[in-house]
């Protein structure tokens, strides 16, 4: 049996059968927390009390990364992700695929002393990981979070899964991202982290852990923006969609100033549901938190969850966008002081 959070007032406790009902939904996201180790959060009481920038002061540091972005190296590693047959989170190739992301991240980093690159282990067999680079020694305190999820779901717990818009499409902005501001040598004040979640599509599960484990070691996190599902731009009008249920007031209302400074595309707000992806775990504990979709919900990608979620379908051009948006946030928030 498994304790389900469908709303933040109501968990429901399910059987396995009920559970996979849940989990194999073809073309449809999923709006549950499996809540079952920890039925009432953490809370990150460091991160409690924030303060956010009124508007972009950044654009000297982002200009410059925002004009390398390599669709190239996007599209290879999307191919690379969708080529395992599913990313499962109890699967080998899903466990395969965390050590591939791994791999990559350490390939970046190199030599560089300042970043670390980790799995965050779980008692299902597919990691997460978790990248990250120090900000200046006598920075504020406070990290910035970059999130995508590294698992993706068929029809059943063996079908075939491309998941190359999810979330392949997410994960490959965020390695991109990180590539970027590796190869950039920039140093930010603050510490920033780029996390690849396990087992989303189970209920949040990697995502929950982690934010659980920063609250109960006091680790203040200043924001944290998911990156799930950014390629598919749907039908016009097309742009980037700020969700705005159960994330950050303060924080989308940044998130918006971002995109009308950095992207070529505009906003479409729109909403989610709870717990539609592993920003909510952070939600949940307290996190101020951001999640920029590929579109707006009611044109959201029909192939997911199935064997049809595949790169064909998909737009790089689209997808950089939500790169120039993460190195947007990472630096944005990474240099920010408050008075």
């Amino acid at each position: 049996m498994r304790l389900i959070e469908f709303n933040e007032t109501a968990q429901v406790w399910v059987n396995a059968s009920e559970l996979d009902a849940l989990i194999f939904t073809p073309g449809r996201r999923h709006n549950f927390i499996d809540v079952t180790a920890a039925p009432s959060p953490a809370r990150n009481l460091a991160s409690a009390a924030r303060v956010f920038p009124s508007q972009p002061t950044q654009k000297a540091i982002v200009d410059p990364l925002i004009a390398k972005i390599d669709i190239t190296s996007l599209q290879r590693n999307l191919v690379t992700l969708s080529s395992f047959f599913t990313r499962y989170y109890t699967s080998a190739t899903g466990l395969q695929a965390a050590q591939w992301i791994y791999s990559e991240l350490v390939s970046i980093k190199g030599a560089r002393d300042d970043i670390t690159v980790e799995y965050f282990e779980h008692t299902w067999r597919q990691p997460s990981v978790i990248a990250r680079i120090a900000g200046a020694h006598d920075g504020p305190a406070g990290i910035v979070i970059l999130g995508s999820h590294l698992d993706s779901v068929g029809s059943t717990s063996t079908g075939q899964a491309p998941g190359a818009d999810d979330d392949g499409s997410g994960t490959v902005c965020n390695l991109e991202t990180f590539r970027l501001l590796v190869e950039s040598g920039v140093t930010l004040a603050r510490a920033i982290e780029f996390h690849y979640y396990a087992a989303e599509e189970a209920g949040l599960l990697g995502s929950q852990a982690i934010a659980n484990d920063y609250s109960s070691k006091g680790i203040e996190v200043l924001g944290m923006m998911q990156l799930d599902m950014t390629m598919y731009p749907g039908t016009a009008p097309v742009g980037v969609s700020p969700m705005t249920d159960f994330t950050s007031t303060e924080l989308t209302a940044f998130l918006r100033a971002l995109i009308d400074t950095y992207c070529t595309i505009p906003w479409i707000d729109s909403r989610c549901g709870y717990g539609c992806s592993d920003h909510a775990s952070w939600y949940r504990s307290g996190v101020a938190t951001v999640m920029p979709a590929e579109t707006i919900m009611a044109k959201t990608n029909p192939n997911i969850h199935s064997a049809r979620d595949v790169i064909a379908n998909l737009s790089f051009e689209h997808g950089a966008e939500y790169v120039r948006l993460a190195l947007a946030h990472l630096v944005e928030l990474g240099n920010f002081v408050p008075n």
